[in-house]
């Protein structure tokens, strides 16, 4: 037993006898942990910004205007950012914009007409027939693919290319429906 409280106090004196880092020294080394890593994370951190606004971004699909290509609880989709910008978005895409009606929202619709298309839509709610509408240049038709269930173009009118975000591509959630979402040009309505 001396033995062992001998070991104690010598183990005492040693741990006594270190110094605690003063605040200048302790400021020293973050800061040169700081300069070492700080390139590396504002690399990663650009690289993550242009990714996510120019490339490709994760976004939910929620409500019922696109049953049944999405489900109403909401399905989480790929969207990607280069179609728009190339001005490459086509009838039977699915997009997500900005909804006209409130900017802080988005829709996710399908593009039932471009700039210059001339197009029967069918009217909105359980009223039956079409009406015509001629697509003004720089603006898309969007609309969900549940037609009786959705608030769409038929609201609030033709969309502005501008409010457009990205080109939905792949669905990733759940994992049992993953799979590309397609373009279904045959949603289309009639053109005259």
């Amino acid at each position: 037993t001396s033995a062992r409280a001998g070991a104690r106090l010598a183990a005492g004196r040693a741990r006594s006898s270190m110094s605690l880092p003063t605040g200048r020294q302790l400021f020293s080394h973050v800061w040169s942990e700081f300069k070492r890593f700080a390139p590396m994370a504002v690399r990663a951190c650009c690289l993550v910004s242009v990714v996510h606004n120019y490339g490709v971004e994760v976004t939910m699909c929620l409500g019922p205007s696109m049953l049944p290509t999405f489900n109403r609880s909401g399905d989480v989709v790929l969207m990607e950012h280069v179609s728009v910008m190339r001005n490459a978005i086509e009838t039977g895409d699915v997009v997500i914009a900005k909804s006209p009606s409130n900017p802080r929202h988005t829709v996710c619709k399908r593009v039932l007409g471009r700039g210059g298309d001339v197009i029967h839509v069918p009217k909105a709610g359980h009223f039956g027939g079409t009406m015509r509408v001629e697509v003004p240049t720089g603006h898309l038709w969007l609309q969900g693919d549940n037609k009786d269930n959705s608030t769409d173009s038929r609201d609030y009118g033709p969309v502005p290319y501008a409010l457009l975000r990205g080109k939905v591509f792949v669905k990733v959630w759940p994992p049992s429906e993953i799979g590309w979402v397609k373009n279904e040009k045959w949603r289309s309505v009639g053109g005259s």
